[in-house]
């Protein structure tokens, strides 16, 4: 399997560190990285989420040849728009993680920045699963903290997740790709503690991309282009 495109929306120097996650679970498999170089840095507002969609937008024909199209942010920069402009399935990651932890039970999400728990309660609205979110916890921490993958680090991750599982968690969704440098310490450990899933939504989404291949539909929501 190797026509998955996964797009960094956020500046980064190489895509080594999601090719070698990805391959620790598929070793067969050899995904595309597309970075996009002049976007944010992180995706921590609704502005940087914008400029990361307008900066995507540029680089739309490196997309068109895939199989799908996975989005490397929880924030889903440019999915609908990538949806209008593709005849391919297009995946945010927030979204498709989402849909399956709704099907595992009722979740919560955890994850960085003072605006997480208003900003996932509107994606879970939109998305149509509000009726499955028990919870938004806050990491104290923002994106760049995360991706240095320190013990306070995942420390403060972990303790997040255990306040969900205590408020009824079924499952337990990190709000941020950037988790995966941590995710396969932390659901080990969670699962052997508590029995309680851990979704980390890029190794998710990839999952869900790499065997599902429907385009979407040209009438209705998508028909815009």
């Amino acid at each position: 399997m190797n026509d998955v495109i996964i797009v960094n929306p956020v500046r980064v120097e190489t895509g080594e560190m999601e090719r070698e996650y990805i391959k620790r679970y598929y070793p067969e498999d050899e995904p595309k990285i597309v970075n996009v170089s002049n976007g944010p840095e992180t995706i921590e507002s609704f502005t940087e989420k914008t400029v990361a969609c307008h900066a995507m937008m540029e680089r739309i024909d490196e997309l068109k040849d895939s199989g799908a199209v996975v989005i490397n942010c929880f924030a889903d920069p440019c999915l609908f728009e990538l949806r209008e402009l593709l005849d391919i399935p297009v995946f945010g990651a927030g979204e498709t993680t989402m849909h399956i932890a709704a099907m595992l039970g009722e979740f919560s999400v955890i994850g960085p920045g003072d605006n997480m728990i208003s900003w996932v309660r509107i994606q879970a609205r939109e998305y149509g699963v509000f009726d499955k979110l028990i919870s938004v916890e806050k990491v104290y921490m923002g994106v760049k903290d995360i991706l240095s993958a320190t013990e306070k680090v995942y420390q403060g991750t972990k303790k997040a997740t255990v306040k969900c599982i205590e408020k009824g968690a079924d499952v337990v969704v990190l709000g941020c790709t950037g988790f995966s440098v941590i995710a396969e310490q932390l659901r080990k450990e969670i699962w052997e503690e508590y029995r309680i899933p851990v979704l980390e939504p890029l190794l998710t989404t990839y999952s869900v991309a790499r065997s599902f291949r429907i385009p979407h539909g040209r009438r209705g929501l998508f028909a815009g282009h």
